[in-house]
C-alpha cells in the first residue's frame, strides 16, 4: 500500500523544490510560504516578544534546522513547524534577559542573533563561530563573552567522552594532556572547513555554546549522523597528532 503523504497542497511545490536543492534561493521562498505559521508560534510560545525582528529571526533559523527532519508521511509540515517552535519559550525568556545585560553587550548580542540567521539563510547551514566573526567584526573572545551573558556557564570547558543516544562520540584525547589545551583546540579550529568548525565548537562547547552531542549537530545541519561520525573522526586525528607532539 503506498504511503499517504500528509503534506500540505499549498507548502508540496516549494517543499520538493527544496528537497531536490537546499539552496538558499529554495530555503528563502519556503520561509516566506511558512511565515503566518511563525506568526502563530510566536503568539503562541512568546506572546510578549511580538514585534520582535530577534524571535522572528530565531523562528526561521528553528524552521530551516527543522525542514530536514521533516518526513511527509508522517504528518503536515504546518504541525511539524510548530512542535520544533515550542523552542521559542526558552528563547523568549533568553532575550528578556538582554534587558539586565549591560548595553554593549547587549547591542552585541542582538547584532550576533540577526547576523547568524542572515549567514544562515544565505550558506543553507548554520554558520561558524568563524564566520559570524568575520562577518560581524566581533572577534571569538568577544563571542564567548556575550554568550556567557545569556547562558550558565559550563562546569568544564571539555568532557572526556560525549555519547549520544545513537552511541556515536567524540572523545578529545587532547584534554588533559598540554598545558594549555585550550590553545591546542583553537590551534586545531583554525585549520579546519566552515562545517568542522560548527561541529567543534557544539561538541566541545567552544567560544561559549553550549554543548551538545553529535547526533544533535547532525540534526542542526541536517546531515546524517554517520556523516557527522566521519568529520569527528578526521578532527580527533587531527588532535591526537598535536597531542603525540606535546601539544603547543
Amino acid at each position: 500500500m503506498k504511503a499517504v503523504v500528509k503534506l500540505e497542497p499549498e507548502y508540496k511545490d516549494l517543499y520538493d523544490s527544496w528537497k531536490q536543492a537546499p539552496d538558499p534561493a529554495n530555503t528563502g521562498a519556503l520561509l516566506r510560504a511558512l511565515d503566518p505559521v511563525f506568526d502563530n508560534a510566536i503568539r503562541a510560545y512568546a506572546p510578549d516578544m511580538r514585534g520582535s525582528p530577534t524571535i522572528k529571526s530565531k523562528a526561521r533559523q528553528l524552521a530551516i534546522g527543522a525542514f530536514g527532519s521533516y518526513d511527509p508521511k508522517r504528518g503536515s509540515l504546518r504541525s511539524h513547524m510548530l512542535t520544533q517552535l515550542q523552542r521559542l519559550r526558552r528563547v523568549a525568556g533568553q532575550s528578556r534577559q538582554i534587558i539586565q545585560m549591560p548595553e554593549q553587550v547587549a547591542r552585541d548580542q542582538m547584532h550576533l542573533h540577526t547576523t547568524t540567521q542572515q549567514l544562515h539563510e544565505k550558506l543553507g547551514r548554520p554558520p561558524s563561530d568563524k564566520e559570524l566573526a568575520d562577518r560581524t567584526g566581533l572577534s571569538l573572545r568577544r563571542l564567548e563573552h556575550i554568550r556567557r551573558g545569556v547562558q550558565p556557564v559550563p562546569e568544564g570547558l571539555v568532557q572526556r567522552n560525549l555519547s549520544s543516544e545513537e552511541g556515536d562520540e567524540f572523545a578529545p584525547t587532547v584534554m588533559g594532556q598540554t598545558k594549555d589545551y585550550t590553545a591546542d583546540l583553537e590551534f586545531i579550529y583554525d585549520d579546519l572547513g566552515p562545517t568542522d568548525q560548527f561541529i567543534m565548537e557544539n561538541v566541545l562547547g567552544m567560544h561559549g555554546r553550549k554543548q551538545i552531542t553529535p547526533s544533535q549537530v547532525a540534526r542542526k545541519l541536517g546531515v546524517s549522523p554517520a556523516s557527522i561520525s566521519h568529520r569527528t573522526a578526521g578532527i580527533q586525528a587531527k588532535l591526537d597528532e598535536l597531542a603525540s607532539y606535546g601539544g603547543l
